[in-house]
Order: structure tokens, then sequence, then C-alpha cells
């Protein structure tokens, strides 16, 4: 999210990908800026109109990896079941052991700067990728 670089260019490709499958996409984002700002970068992006719903910890009172907080991402796409649901991050134990706290299914993006945190003990992913654009193959998996 910083405002000097766009997103990485196979986000629209997959985005476009999991709405023409019927997959809705949200976003959980532990941020101290607001809705407005957010929503600036994804329609610069030219990908605001592609996201179902977004949840931001500025605006609720828990942050990631509270159950509240994926349960506010669920709501904001109009989900009940998190066993139906990926959720995609690149903190362990922010994403990923939160995530999959609450049943959801996780990725792991790697980050050069995130790796160093996992931890024994925490959920592992049910699956890491280096790239956004590798997500499609296993949601396909999943949704089949």
């Amino acid at each position: 999210m910083d405002p000097a670089h766009p997103h990485r260019p196979d986000v629209p490709g997959l985005l476009d990908a999991l709405r023409e499958r019927g997959i809705k996409v949200g976003v959980l984002s532990n941020t101290m800026w607001s809705r407005a700002w957010h929503e600036k970068i994804f329609a610069r992006d030219g990908i605001l109109h592609l996201l179902d719903g977004a949840v931001y910890s500025s605006e609720i009172p828990w942050t990631k990896p509270h159950a509240e907080a994926f349960r506010s991402a669920l709501d904001a796409v109009g989900a009940t079941d998190p066993s139906a649901c990926v959720f995609v991050g690149d903190r362990p134990y922010d994403d990923i052991h939160g995530a999959k706290s609450l049943g959801f299914r996780a990725v792991q993006v790697r980050h050069q700067t995130t790796q160093a945190f996992t931890r024994p003990g925490l959920t592992p992913p049910d699956a890491v990728i280096d790239r956004i654009g590798e997500l499609l193959p296993h949601i396909e998996t999943w949704h089949a």
C-alpha cells in the first residue's frame, strides 16, 4: 500500500479470474490509514471495482489475528463459513495463524521481511507462494 508504488502487475488479472469464477474478493488490513486513502490507491491501480468488500483496522476495534477482525472480513463480502474462504497474507502470525484459527484456508506469500517471523507452534499455511499470481491454481483446486 505504498502510494508511490502500484500493486503487483499480476493483481488485476488474478482478481478478474476470481471474479469470472464467481469468487468474491475482500481486503482485511491492519492499518492506521482511512478507507478513503486505501480506496484512492485501489482506484489509481484500477482494481477498486474488483473488490467485493474491505475492512480496515482503523475502522474496527480489532486487528489481525483477532477472530473478530476476520469475522468482519467475512461480513464485508457476505460470507458466513470461514472454511469456504481463503485468506492470503505475508505475516505468519497475524495473517496465517489468525485466519487458520478461525477455520479459513490460508496462503502465505513469502516476503523477505516476514519469513523470519515463522515460529514453531504456529499453524502452518495451506500453501506458500512467492508471488500473488501463483494463487489461482490453489484456489481452483480448493474450489473444485
